[in-house]
């Protein structure tokens, strides 16, 4: 059964007593409305013969209870009333929309059924049931990617997941399945880490003996007259010294190892970060900020280092110590080493619950920290906007509220671990004032010799220290696990336009491009390119015109694939682009957008971005083409100028043609030209015109552009309006029709002739 839906459980006898059980069910889906647009809990139920709607309201009621018991809740489906059609007859099933809401039609023979009416929520999900009925109506087998949920959830909690393609749910994944995939990137530097673990183990070692020689060793074998070393004071002096020193010694080198090692794992990490947001698709920075990507790329990898450099080793080390400790206290005092640890138990369950509200503390903070460092980013990103509309005082007092958040919650989880933790600690911290009493009651008794009391104590104290280490480390941890997390999220994404397995090659490309039937949406239930056909021939210029928002520029970026079309197919030289290569693509296919963007760099770097290992002459060339080749020589070191944040500052017409020289310079078979001259005057444009002119022989060209005197001489005009393409033809042919392109045309005209322009 293809659950469109999920089916609640209380549906099931509902639907038995209708007639129709769940195994006769091939299709299931809740509709809000019923035929008279009541809002009701409408169910749409196909078998194989007929299609059944059964009306209804799901009511809570409370279950019964005993007395004095909190009661429970449970839901209750009363039914209303249920229509059935036969599936014989019926030839499909559509959707048709309406102002605010659509409603479901079934189309029989003589006559259309109205089935239901459809808020906006329940649009998507008949699309989906729609597409399915076709199938479902020729007697096929519903397609298995038809059959699979819009929105994955965990069946465990019900949490969506994050990535539909990566059924791993942040709510539910272990921390220990988090740091076990994260061992491939520590055991990258096995012997450096094994050599820091030998060396940290050493130096407990020392540490654990140090006690027993200063104190226990001390006064019972040196001091007392029965000792063994009885008046070797300098002896007993030089071994407290001589492990003191080694100790040193021994972190000293911990250190230098640490220090070379640290590095290197944090280059690793943000390495790791940078090229799995690198590799995703457009559509994932289109929702997202600079700012938060950025404190995911160095804050994450900062704080999953400092757990497993600074974090980790130190923890095994101080468990091995504890241990150490604890096996020398039974061996010394079983009785006194019982008493002192019965605090421990409640200690750790103190500490694992206070862990568990840390970690939410900390995702808090992560979240807020993130929102307030793109707050930053983009007002200083628009700072030009910010100040032409006087808005300093509203980005300021915008900052303001996302700082006072951060700071809000940074209290609160810094109070939180001043207050809690101290109290855990104060509670270990008794087992001490326990040693004492018991422990002293039994040097009176004679049971315990003095030294080994003061052996003792020294042994408890110093299990105290691992013990604050270890709430250190759940602070520590606690950001290490939320980071991981957020890492392995990105790493585990699927972008949304991959390049094919097996892809086929075009080392030639010829520059044929076709369109057959390309629709696409960014968002859903919203269509920006709906059944859009056309093709361009080898050599030939093609001019899109239309609207803003019209989905002209959406056209170039599904020819390129920064997305991928919905529904249809785009070729080149007869081969569909999903199939191509990247490489191949991109380097057939080259586009000048309206939206100009220059690197940190000099000119000549920014040129040869396209092709990093172009010539001087190469790049000279495609200056002079592209009109850039005057203005570049007039700067203070020409070509080696460098432009970008905090160097020579370039208008948006020197920009726009330094962005068309990089195009040039890559040489394409297929050039994408997207309000390439929007930012340059009339004059600038007609001799860059005349220079894409000489560019475009023998090359296939798509021109996208506003002003229409710019495209009289392509070979082909579309015209896009709300996603479709009513018109197509020469300038000539579609002036004649006197259609969208004519208006538009005349429109244009009569303004620059009130601006004293000659077109």
């Amino acid at each position: 059964m293809l659950e469109i839906n999920r089916i609640p459980r209380e549906m099931y006898p509902v639907f038995e007593e209708a007639g129709l059980p769940i195994d006769r069910i091939r299709i299931a889906m809740r509709l809000d409305m019923d035929a008279d647009a009541v809002r009701c809990d409408h169910w749409l139920l196909v078998t194989d013969e007929e299609m059944v709607l059964l009306s209804g309201i799901r009511l809570i009621r409370p279950r019964r209870h005993r007395p004095g018991r909190t009661p429970h809740l449970t839901v209750v489906y009363q039914h209303l009333n249920d229509r059935r059609y036969p599936l014989s007859g019926c030839t499909r099933l559509s959707v048709e929309d309406l102002i605010g809401t659509s409603r479901l039609i079934a189309s029989y023979e003589n006559e259309d059924v109205l089935l239901s009416y459809l808020t906006a929520s329940c649009r998507n999900n008949a699309s989906r049931l729609v597409k399915c009925m076709e199938f479902v109506l020729r007697g096929e087998e519903i397609p298995e990617h038809l059959q699979k949920r819009d929105r994955a959830v965990c069946p465990k909690c019900g949490t969506p997941y994050p990535d539909p393609h990566r059924r791993v749910c942040p709510a539910c994944s272990g921390k220990g399945k988090l740091i076990r995939r994260m061992l491939p990137f520590i055991m990258r530097y096995k012997f450096a880490v094994l050599l820091t673990l030998l060396t940290l183990i050493l130096s407990s070692g020392l540490s654990v003996l140090s006690p027993y020689i200063s104190s226990g060793f001390y006064y019972d074998q040196v001091l007392d007259e029965a000792g063994e070393f009885y008046g070797q004071l300098l002896l007993v002096i030089g071994i407290i010294a001589a492990v003191r020193v080694l100790s040193l010694l021994v972190n000293l080198l911990t250190g230098v190892i640490s220090s070379s090692l640290s590095a290197r794992i944090v280059y690793d990490l943000k390495k790791t970060i940078f090229s799995s947001i690198q590799r995703l698709s457009l559509s994932f920075f289109t929702n997202r900020q600079t700012g938060g990507l950025m404190t995911q790329v160095n804050g994450d990898a900062n704080s999953i280092y400092w757990f497993f450099v600074d974090g980790l080793p130190y923890l095994l080390v101080n468990l091995t110590q504890c241990i150490a400790i604890l096996i020398i206290m039974f061996t010394m005092q079983v009785s006194l080493t019982a008493v002192s640890m019965c605090v421990v138990p409640v200690v750790a369950m103190t500490f694992l619950a206070l862990m568990r509200r840390m970690r939410k503390y900390h995702a808090k903070r992560y979240a807020r920290r993130r929102s307030m460092n793109a707050t930053l980013s983009d007002s200083l990103t628009g700072i030009r906007v910010v100040k032409a509309f006087a808005k300093e005082e509203a980005e300021t007092e915008r900052f303001n509220q996302r700082s006072r958040a951060l700071a809000d919650i940074e209290q609160k989880t810094s109070l939180f671990h001043n207050i809690a933790f101290p109290a855990a600690s104060f509670i270990l911290s008794l087992s001490s004032l326990i040693v004492w009493a018991f422990g002293g009651w039994m040097v009176i008794q004679g049971q315990l010799s003095y030294g080994l009391l003061l052996t003792f104590v020294s042994y408890v104290g110093m299990i105290y220290s691992p013990i604050n280490f270890f709430v250190d480390m759940i602070y520590t941890a606690t950001d290490c696990l939320n980071a991981m997390q957020r890492l392995f999220e990105v790493m585990d994404m699927t972008p949304d336009v991959k390049e094919s397995d097996s892809p086929t090659p075009l080392p030639e490309c010829r520059g044929e491009v076709c369109f057959e039937n390309v629709s696409f949406s960014y968002e859903k239930n919203r269509k920006i390119i709906d059944g859009v056909s056309f093709t361009v021939a080898p050599g030939q210029m093609l001019g899109i015109v239309g609207h803003t928002g019209a989905g002209k520029s959406t056209l170039a970026n599904l020819l390129i694939r920064l997305y991928d079309a919905g529904e249809g197919c785009i070729r080149i030289d007869g081969i569909d682009v999903r199939d191509l290569a990247f490489s191949d693509l991109r380097r057939h296919v080259a586009i000048v957008s309206q939206e100009t963007y220059l690197f940190s760099g000099t000119v000549l770097e920014n040129i040869r971005y396209a092709r990093p290992d172009a010539t001087y002459e190469e790049v000279l060339r495609a200056a002079h083409i592209a009109g850039a080749h005057d203005f570049i020589s007039r700067m203070p070191d020409g070509y080696d100028t460098k432009v970008g944040f905090g160097h020579q500052d370039l208008s948006g017409g020197e920009r726009q043609r330094i962005s068309i020289a990089r195009a040039v310079l890559r040489d394409p078979q297929i050039l994408i030209l997207d309000e390439a001259t929007a930012a340059m005057d009339t004059e600038t444009e007609r001799k860059i015109q005349a220079a894409i002119e000489r560019l475009t022989e023998n090359r296939t060209t798509i021109v996208i552009a506003h002003r229409l005197s710019t495209l009289r001489n392509a070979d082909r005009l579309i015209v896009i309006e709300n996603g479709k393409m009513p018109e197509s033809g020469t300038h000539a042919e579609l002036i004649r029709q006197k259609g969208l392109y004519y208006k538009l045309y005349m429109l244009q005209m009569e303004a620059l002739k009130s601006a004293g322009i000659q077109a």
